[in-house]
């Protein structure tokens, strides 16, 4: 009688440094770099690296681009919070010469 039909047992799967590149579309070589940098959590097994979902989650988590509150002072603000468009802008002054009314 087999104790393995009795038990029953967790199946992982885990990733090769080859395969979360192609599930992120990155490099395996920056793949390398995250786990050596201690960014991206891996384990050995018989000398092969392996790395968990759960561990490549956080990572995508950690790295996620969070939109900024407020635009940087030097980043153009848009055309409504700028109050209106005065007709001596460069934008006007090409209408008028598209138009034939040059200034």
């Amino acid at each position: 009688m087999s104790m393995g039909s009795e038990r029953e047992t967790e199946v992982t799967q885990d990733l090769s440094p080859g395969q979360a590149a192609d599930q992120t579309g990155l490099s395996r070589t920056l793949i390398y770099r995250e786990i050596e940098r201690g960014h991206l959590r891996a384990y050995r097994v018989g000398g092969r690296l392996r790395i968990t979902l759960e561990a490549l989650a956080e990572w995508k988590e950690l790295h996620a681009v969070v939109p900024r509150a407020q635009s940087p002072s030097y980043e153009r603000q848009p055309a409504a919070s700028r109050g209106a468009v005065r007709p001596d802008t460069f934008a006007a002054e090409l209408r008028a010469i598209r138009n034939g009314r040059a200034t």
